[in-house]
């Protein structure tokens, strides 16, 4: 794949030698031969400048792979952690791409461990909706029921449900997304003409829709199922590392009297809200 040279490397490769040439050229005319000796300093200079900006190119290198390495380690940690403290029947479906990563599943899954809640809603399914299944099965009590607007990865948490043997604590619900009114906003988002709640919502996970549907695609989570809440609920958002996830979690915390709001230093970011009745 052909690559373009950026505009620095343009003036280091070009510009530089032909600016010595011409300054060199220049200076000969004026002093004659004592300006002979310009050139080899200039270009003696010149050549340290790139020796240090390979060093610090080297050192960027090396700083981002310890960090990705870190980063690494840290989620498979996490993944290790997690498996040895559920103990599946069979692995996990993958934690990578779309999936919520490690560190956020095992956050939820201590969550639901210390805050036993009775019912929890998914924007989305997937992976966590195995773990929060497991946790709730673990607690011998308590539903989640996901909302997923893609009827194929619906059966695909589905089957996954049944293969763990998760049936009694997991349930999917085909929720396409829909043209819906929010704080006099139009905004695509799961339809919940069919969704039957056994209670309040104690613990809400938004992971959902994609975030690439418009700006702030995941703020109607909270204002649409706000009535629902139990008077103590936790609200996470997962992928909460950018602009667009921090106005909608400031968004929730102030248009809803939040108790407390916290960033949590994830691999892809996330906040954790919780509201009191």
């Amino acid at each position: 794949m052909e690559k373009k040279l950026t505009s620095k490397q343009v003036t280091i490769i070009v510009l530089v030698p032909i600016g010595v040439l011409a300054f060199s050229a220049l200076l000969y005319h004026w002093f004659g031969n004592v300006a002979l000796i310009v050139p080899p300093v200039l270009i003696g200079i010149f050549l340290a400048y790139l020796l240090v900006e390979s060093r610090h190119y080297q050192l960027g290198l090396f700083v981002r792979s310890l960090e990705e390495s870190r980063a690494q380690y840290l989620q498979i940690e996490s993944i290790l952690g997690l498996t040895w403290a559920i103990d599946p029947l069979i692995p996990l479906p993958s934690t990578r791409g779309w999936a919520a990563s490690p560190d956020l599943l095992r956050a939820v899954y201590g969550h639901v461990l210390e805050e036993q809640p009775q019912l929890v809603v998914e924007a989305s399914s997937g992976t966590s909706t195995i773990v929060i299944a497991y946790a709730l099965k673990r607690l011998g009590n308590g539903n989640v029921i996901a909302l997923e607007h893609e009827a194929e990865y619906a059966e695909r948490t589905r089957q996954n449900i049944a293969a763990h043997g998760l049936s009694d604590h997991a349930t999917v619900v085909l929720a396409p997304l829909v043209m819906q009114e929010c704080k006099g906003e139009t905004y695509e988002w799961y339809d919940l003409s069919k969704l039957e709640l056994p209670g309040t919502i104690d613990l809400l996970l938004v992971d959902g829709p994609p975030d690439t549907i418009r700006p702030m695609a995941r703020y109607p989570a909270v204002p649409l199922l706000a009535e629902y809440f139990s008077a103590k609920i936790g609200v996470f958002l997962d992928v909460g590392g950018g602009e667009d996830e921090r106005r909608t979690a400031e968004q929730w915390a102030s248009e809803f009297n939040a108790h407390s709001s916290e960033y949590l230093y994830l691999e892809k970011g996330g906040w954790l809200l919780r509201f009191h009745k």
